[in-house]
C-alpha cells in the first residue's frame, strides 16, 4: 500500500483525529491526555508544525508512524507492519478527510520563549503576595488555606512556597517554580472536584517541565527525588531541604545534567510508590547510586503522609542510606 504524500504535521492531525484525541486542528501547539500510560491530566504535547510529540509523564515521542504504532501494538497487540498499514489506511480513511493544515497556520508565528517567560514573570510577580499566617478577610485566601490545610499543608508552608492567589475560579492557587533559586516558570492548583477530574495543574504556556528540576540541590552530595510539586513541599514541610520534583516519574537527561553539574551522585528515589514509580526508580538506578525512599506499606505517595508517617520513612530510609554510604 502506498504511503500518501501529506506533511508530518497534517499526518500527525488526521491520526489525532481518527482516534478521537484532538477537538480541532485550529491550533498547532496542543496537550492531551497521554494514550500510553495511566493519566488524568494533559501530559501529552502536540505540535502540529512539526508534527511530533512528546509525553512528560512516559517520555514517549514521535511522528505519526510512531503515535499509530504505539496505539495498534496497546490496544490490539498487532505487530509492526499490520501497524503501519493501519497508519496509511488512516490518511486515505473518509473519517480524515476533511483534516487539512492551513498554509496560514504553519507560516503562523510562535512566540519566541523569552517573550514566554516574561509574561509568566510578569504575571506571577504582579500578583499580591501573601503572608498565609496572617490573618485575612479575603474570601479566595481564606478558602486557600482552608484547602491547602485539608492536604496537610500548613500556612507557613505557603508563605516559603511563595503561593499566591489568582483569583481565577477555576485554578485559584499559584506557585512559583523555582529551579534552585531561579523562576522558571508557574504553576496552578485547582482547589474545584470537576475540574481535577480533568486536570489538577495549568502551567504556563512555554514553560519546560524537560528542563527543570523543581526545588533545591547541589547543598549536598545526594538529593531526594520526587514526582511531584505538591510532594516537594511536603518534604519542605518536613524539614527536608535538599529535594527536587521531576515532573513526572522519569528524569531527563537535562535534569541528569543538572544534578550532575551540581556535584550531585547519589540520589534518594522518593518516587511515588506505584509501578510508575518503580519504573522510575529503576531508571535512576542506571544513572546514580539510588537508596530507595522506604514508604510504609498503604502509602503510595509524599502527599498522603502526615509528620509522623513522614519521620518513620525518613528515618528507615537514612539507615540504609548511610549504611550503604560506609
Amino acid at each position: 500500500m502506498q504511503e500518501t504524500q501529506v506533511n508530518e504535521g497534517e499526518a500527525l492531525a488526521k491520526v489525532l483525529w481518527y482516534y478521537n484525541l484532538i477537538p480541532s486542528v485550529s491550533t498547532p501547539v496542543q496537550k492531551i491526555v497521554c494514550p500510553f500510560h495511566d493519566d488524568v491530566n494533559p501530559s501529552m504535547r502536540i505540535d502540529l508544525k512539526t508534527g511530533r510529540w512528546f509525553c512528560f509523564g512516559c517520555n514517549k515521542t514521535g511522528d505519526a508512524k510512531r503515535f499509530v504504532k504505539e496505539m495498534e501494538v496497546k490496544y490490539h497487540g498487532v505487530n509492526d507492519l499490520i501497524a503501519y498499514s493501519r497508519y496509511l489506511k488512516i490518511l486515505k480513511s473518509k473519517k480524515c478527510s476533511d483534516i487539512h493544515i492551513s498554509r496560514s497556520m504553519l507560516e503562523a508565528s510562535v512566540k519566541p520563549s523569552k517573550e514566554l517567560y516574561d509574561e509568566a514573570y510578569d504575571y506571577y510577580h504582579g500578583l499580591s503576595k501573601i503572608i498565609w499566617e496572617s490573618p485575612s478577610d479575603i474570601e479566595e485566601v481564606l478558602h486557600a488555606r482552608e484547602y491547602m490545610e485539608k492536604r496537610g499543608f500548613s500556612p507557613k508552608t505557603l508563605t516559603k512556597a511563595r503561593a499566591k492567589i489568582t483569583y481565577n475560579s477555576s485554578y485559584g492557587l499559584i506557585f512559583p517554580m523555582l529551579d534552585n533559586g531561579k523562576f522558571r516558570g508557574w504553576v496552578c492548583r485547582t482547589m474545584r472536584a470537576d475540574i481535577e477530574k480533568k486536570r489538577k495543574y495549568l502551567y504556563n504556556e512555554g514553560f519546560s517541565r524537560y528542563s527543570t528540576l523543581v526545588g533545591s540541590y547541589g547543598s549536598e552530595e545526594y538529593v531526594f527525588v520526587v514526582e511531584g510539586y505538591m510532594d516537594m513541599l511536603k518534604f519542605v514541610q518536613f524539614g527536608v531541604t535538599n529535594v527536587v520534583a521531576i515532573l513526572g516519574w522519569k528524569m531527563s537527561a537535562e535534569q541528569e545534567k543538572k544534578l550532575k553539574e551540581k556535584g550531585v551522585t547519589k540520589v534518594i528515589s522518593a518516587l511515588d510508590n506505584d509501578e510508575c514509580g518503580r519504573k522510575g526508580t529503576k531508571y535512576l538506578q542506571t544513572v546514580f547510586e539510588v537508596t530507595r525512599f522506604q514508604y510504609l506499606k498503604g502509602v503510595k505517595d509524599p502527599g498522603e503522609m502526615d509528620k509522623k508517617t513522614f519521620q518513620k520513612c525518613y528515618e528507615r530510609t537514612m539507615r540504609i542510606y548511610r549504611g550503604a554510604s560506609r
